[in-house]
């Protein structure tokens, strides 16, 4: 079984392998989440919202949806 973005815990570092769906990786590599990127789970919204990403300097915001779509090493 593959690890996504929202199998992480809060402050958890991984690395991006790849995505599971074509059309959410698009949306993705144009936000800057390309495989072999450093990536960290920074907070989560309640309720099943949108999740907080750090890739190197820069905060980023994703959907539930998109983030278990990020496989991870």
């Amino acid at each position: 079984m593959n690890r996504t973005v929202l199998d992480l815990a809060i402050g958890e570092e991984a690395i991006v392998k790849d995505f599971k769906e074509a059309s959410v990786a698009c949306k993705l590599l144009t936000i800057g989440i390309v495989p072999q990127t450093r990536i960290s789970l920074i907070r989560k919204a309640p309720f099943g919202g949108a999740v907080c990403l750090k890739l190197g300097r820069t905060f980023v915001a994703v959907r539930n949806a998109e983030a278990k779509a990020i496989i991870l090493e």
